[in-house]
């Protein structure tokens, strides 16, 4: 008579089945409707800290967002932490570096993220070369850093159904501090002609063009006059919106010659110092965009709980 399995034994068997189970499916996206190609876009993700210790002791930062970060072809999110452990701590206020591993919960639910902003170097060149690597070698497609200008300017093109849209990234923060060199990689500065030139040239081949900016001080309600103006000139110049992070906190919405200007998204994934809000809220843009018809928006807001981490805000 064979033996039987003890009863903790049998559901630990059970446990890691489960496990391997999961991490074998492949998330399966919600396809917008033929002839149309949708984009969510997500603010600053840093998973150090709170979501950090969440990564580190093998929870999911992303798993009460899931399907939310699944809800279009294409989902891109500003990565505002250095991956790996290369580099040299930078001397500022604050330095982020992901926990260990995070990447393997980024791959399955991010078809791109940026990384021109502020805390890409908070380990020095040394450590945004890393962090590129890391992206490369998992597949994760990034925009706004590298070695040189040229690759820092280069757009991310996501295509479905014979339609493109290509995706810029470009850093205020320090710019000329942050740019890349001859001798350090770096993040793309605005230089407002440099950014005109760009949504110049991709629109003169893709269907449409969304520059995803870094820009603005934090913890303030309305863009800055000189954000406006830039947004404005980057339409005229053929980008069919305009995405912002960088303050923390959502802002206005502005239209101008029918492109949407959401000026900021406001944190994704991220925990509270003592002078932050008592809540972090923050946007999930979502562009659908189909040839000849007016781009359609739909926007869905987040709550962060203590630890920093995301789950979507229901309305009663």
């Amino acid at each position: 008579m064979p033996r039987q399995l003890p009863a903790s034994l049998f559901l630990s068997l059970l446990v890691v089945a489960g496990i391997a189970t999961a991490a074998d499916e492949e998330p399966r996206r919600r396809a917008s409707p033929p002839g149309t190609i949708s984009i969510l876009f997500v603010g600053d993700i840093m998973l150090d800290n709170g979501p950090g210790h969440a990564v580190a002791s093998g929870r999911d930062p992303f798993a009460a967002c899931r399907e939310l970060l699944l809800d279009a072809d294409f989902t891109i999110g500003n990565l505002e932490c250095v991956l790996g452990q290369k580099g040299k701590q930078q001397l500022k206020p604050y330095t982020f570096r992901a926990a260990i591993g995070s990447e393997r919960f980024l791959k399955p639910l991010f078809s791109g993220v940026s990384v021109a902003n502020n805390h890409a170097l908070d380990f020095g060149p040394e450590g945004l070369v890393e962090s590129l690597a890391i992206l490369a070698r998992e597949g994760i497609p990034q925009i706004g850093g590298g070695r040189t200008l040229a690759e820092c300017r280069k757009p991310l093109v996501c295509r479905k159904d014979g339609l493109a849209v290509a995706i810029l990234a470009a850093n205020e923060f320090r710019a000329e501090a942050y740019a890349p060199s001859e001798q350090a990689a770096g993040v793309n500065p605005i230089r407002e002609g440099d950014l005109l030139a760009d949504v110049r040239a991709a629109a003169a081949s893709a269907d449409a063009v969304i520059p995803f900016v870094h820009w603005g001080p934090e913890n303030t309600p309305e863009p800055g006059e000189s954000q406006r103006r830039l947004a404005r000139r980057m339409v005229e110049a053929g980008a069919s919106a305009v995405i912002g992070a960088h303050p923390h906190v959502t802002q206005t919405v502005d239209v101008h010659r029918g492109a949407p200007i959401i000026y900021s998204l406001g944190n994704f994934v991220f925990d509270y110092y003592p002078v932050d809000p008592p809540v972090w809220h923050g946007w999930a843009v979502k562009l659908s965009i189909t040839k000849g018809k007016p781009i359609d928006v739909e926007t869905r807001t987040v709550v962060l709980d203590k630890e920093g981490l995301p789950s979507q805000l229901r309305e009663e």
